[in-house]
C-alpha cells in the first residue's frame, strides 16, 4: 500500500536533528501522537519491550548535506512480523506511506538481510519512519541503513555468484575426504566432510543462496541457517577427537571433545525453538555459551600442542578467522558498538573457506603421514619376512622358506629334488671345533647355490643338510656337479682340514605328479631322503636317484675319486 499525504505541521517537529530514536506503544496509537509525547522516545541505546504491540523507530535526515542524495532504499536485519509501514517525510511537507508484509521483502546483501524501497514523497527526504507491529526484533530498524540504491541487487548478482563460487571450493575437499577413508578406515575424514557439508549449508543461507534455490518458509530457512552452524562446530571438535594422534592429548582432555558437541547441539536447538523462554536474552546466552566452548576447544588444542601434536596447529589456525568472527559479534551483542556497523556475512564465508583449507591441508599431512608410517611397517615386515626365511650363517632359504614356498616352486615348473649331506661331519666341529665347522657349512652352500641359474633354488634345512629344487633339462647332472664342487670348494676355503670333505646325495625327479606334488612335500622327502640314506650306506660321497612314475629303480652315481 502506498499513499501520498501531506504531513501535519503542528505537532510533528523533529526529535532532535540527526537523531535515531524509537518508541514502544500500544497498536491504537499513531505517529503523530507518539511525537507529541517526548517521554515516550529513547533515543540512545536499543532497548524495546518486546512485549509492545507497535514500534517507532524514527531516523531524522534534516542535518544531511544539501548536496546529499535522499535515500531511495532501506536495508536492515532480517526478522520476522506482521506488519512494517514506511513513513517517509519530504522537505516539501508531503509524507509518502507504504506498507510491507514480512513475505513482500526482497533479500538484501545476504538471507540475513532484508531491503524495501522507500516511498518516495515528491522532495528531499527529512525523516524516515518504521512502524513496526508484531514479531520480534524491532531494534533491527535501529541499525537499518539507508542509502540512494541497493548493495547487492535482488536477484542473483555478483555477491550470489560469488558465494556459490564458494560453496564449489568449500565441497571440493569431500571428494578428497571419501578417497582417505577409503584408503585408511579411519573416521575423522567423514567429520571433515560433515563440516564441509555444513559449511557450504551455511554459506549458502547466509549469502542468499538458499532461499533463492528452496521453497523455505522463513521458520525453515532459520533452523537451517542456525543449526547449520552449530552441527558444523560440533563436527569440527568430533574431528579433532579422531584427528589428534593417540599419546598427544590427555584422556581427561580428549573426552572434552566428545562433551563440547553436545553442549554446542544444545545450545543451538535450545536458543532456536525455545527462543521464548529466553525472551531478548538469547543471543547474550548463545553466545555466551559458544564462547565458552570455543575456549574449552583452544585449551584442548594447547594441551595436544604441547604434548607434541602436528596436527593442533593446523586445528588451532583453521578455526582462528571462525572464532574471530564470533567474537566480533558476541562483542556487538554485549553491546560494545565497534562493530555494530559491520556485516558478518562475509567475514564468516572466508572464515570457513580459511578453515576448509587448513584442515583439508591437515588430513593431506595425515593421510601422508600414515602411508609413509605404513609403507615403513610394510618394508620391515618384509625384511623381517626376507630374515625369517633365510638361514642366518649361510644366507641361503630356510626350512621356513621351503615349507611356505613348495607349492609356489611346483607351480612354477620346478620338478626334482635333491638332499645333500656332508659326510662325516660330526668329526670336523669334534676335531677342529665349530668356528671350522661352520666355515665348512658356508663353503658348502657356496658351491650349492644357483648363482645366476634360475632353474635351481637352494635350502639349508638343517644342520650339514641342504635341499636342491631343479627344473627344466638337465636337472640331475646340474645337482651332481654341484654336489661334487662342494669338495672342491671346501678344499679351497678351510686349509685346516686334513682330509676332504664329501658329500653325498639322493635325488628325486617328480614330474609325473607335478600337479599333486604342491600339497606333497612330506611324502616327497621322505622319498627322497630314503635315497640319501641308501647313498650313505653305500659308502657316502655317491648319489641315489629315482624317477617317481616309474619302476623303482635307483640310480648309482659312480664315487668320485678321493
Amino acid at each position: 500500500m502506498f499513499s501520498l499525504v501531506p504531513a501535519p505541521l503542528s505537532a510533528e517537529a523533529p526529535l532532535s536533528s540527526g537523531s535515531v530514536c524509537h518508541a514502544s506503544v500500544k497498536a491504537d496509537i499513531e505517529l503523530a501522537e507518539a511525537l507529541e509525547n517526548p517521554k515516550l522516545w529513547t533515543c540512545e541505546g536499543a532497548e524495546f519491550d518486546w512485549h509492545a504491540e507497535r514500534h517507532f523507530v524514527r531516523h531524522d535526515l534534516t542535518n544531511a548535506p544539501e548536496t546529499a542524495a535522499s535515500p531511495r532504499v532501506a536495508e536492515f536485519d532480517r526478522h520476522e512480523f506482521e506488519k512494517l509501514t514506511l513513513i517517509v517525510d519530504g522537505e516539501n511537507g508531503a509524507r509518502a506511506v507504504r506498507s510491507y508484509s514480512f513475505e513482500s521483502l526482497k533479500l538484501g546483501s545476504s538471507s540475513l538481510k532484508a531491503l524495501v524501497d522507500l516511498p518516495d514523497p515528491g522532495s528531499r527526504v527529512t525523516a524516515v519512519t518504521f512502524v513496526h507491529e508484531g514479531g520480534w526484533f524491532p531494534e533491527a530498524f535501529v541499525t537499518a541503513r539507508l542509502s540512494e540504491e541497493a548493495k547487492v541487487p535482488a536477484i542473483a548478482g555478483w555477491v550470489h555468484i560469488l558465494a556459490a563460487v564458494l560453496c564449489g571450493l568449500l565441497l571440493a575437499p569431500i571428494i578428497f575426504d571419501l578417497g582417505f577413508y577409503r584408503a585408511l578406515r579411519e573416521p575423522f575424514p567423514l567429520y571433515h566432510a560433515l563440516f564441509c557439508v555444513m559449511a557450504v549449508i551455511q554459506t549458502a543461507a547466509v549469502s542468499g543462496l538458499l532461499p533463492m534455490v528452496l521453497p523455505l518458509s522463513y521458520d525453515y530457512e532459520l533452523y537451517v541457517t542456525y543449526l547449520s552452524l552449530d552441527v558444523m562446530i560440533s563436527a569440527t571438535f568430533l574431528f579433532a577427537y579422531h584427528f589428534i594422534e593417540d599419546g598427544r592429548l590427555p584422556r581427561r582432555y580428549r573426552r572434552w571433545l566428545l562433551f563440547l558437541p553436545v553442549i554446542q547441539i544444545a545450545n543451538g536447538f535450545a536458543t532456536t525453538f525455545a527462543i521464548d523462554l529466553f525472551g531478548p536474552w538469547v543471543d547474550h546466552f548463545y553466545f555466551g555459551v559458544l564462547l565458552c566452548v570455543f575456549a574449552a576447544y583452544f585449551y584442548v588444542l594447547y594441551q595436544a600442542r604441547g604434548q607434541g601434536s602436528r596436527m593442533a596447529p593446523y586445528l588451532t589456525w583453521g578455526i582462528a578467522p571462525l572464532a574471530l568472527v564470533v567474537l566480533m559479534q558476541a562483542v556487538t551483542v554485549y553491546g560494545e558498538a565497534v562493530f555494530a556497523t559491520i556485516d558478518e556475512t562475509w567475514p564468516q564465508n572466508f572464515a570457513l573457506l580459511f578453515e576448509v583449507v587448513a584442515t583439508a591441508l591437515a588430513v593431506a599431512d595425515r593421510f601422508i603421514t600414515i602411508r609413509r608410517e605404513r609403507d615403513h611397517a610394510l618394508s620391515a615386515a618384509r625384511d623381517l619376512e626376507v630374515l625369517s626365511e633365510h638361514d642366518e650363517l649361510t644366507g641361503l632359504r630356510n626350512r621356513r622358506a621351503l615349507d611356505t614356498r613348495f607349492a609356489r616352486f611346483v607351480e612354477e615348473g620346478f620338478h626334482a629334488m635333491a638332499v645333500v649331506d656332508l659326510d662325516h661331519f660330526k668329526s670336523i666341529n669334534d676335531i677342529h671345533g665349530h668356528p671350522v665347522g661352520d666355515r665348512v657349512i658356508r663353503s658348502a652352500a657356496v658351491a650349492l647355490s644357483p648363482g645366476d641359474d634360475p632353474n635351481i633354488a637352494a635350502f639349508r634345512i638343517g644342520g650339514e643338510e641342504f635341499l636342491l629344487l631343479l627344473r627344466g633339462e638337465g636337472a640331475v647332472e646340474k645337482a651332481e656337479e654341484r654336489r661334487l664342487a662342494v669338495r672342491q670348494r671346501i678344499s679351497a676355503d678351510v686349509t685346516e682340514l686334513a682330509r676332504p670333505v664329501t658329500a653325498s646325495m639322493g635325488y628325486l625327479d617328480f614330474s609325473a605328479l607335478a600337479e599333486n606334488a604342491g600339497d606333497g612335500f612330506a611324502k616327497l622327502y621322505a622319498q627322497v631322503d630314503r635315497l640319501l640314506y641308501d647313498a650313505k650306506c653305500a659308502g657316502r660321497n655317491c648319489t641315489r636317484s629315482m624317477v617317481t612314475g616309474e619302476p623303482d629303480r635307483r640310480i648309482a652315481h659312480s664315487r668320485a675319486a678321493a
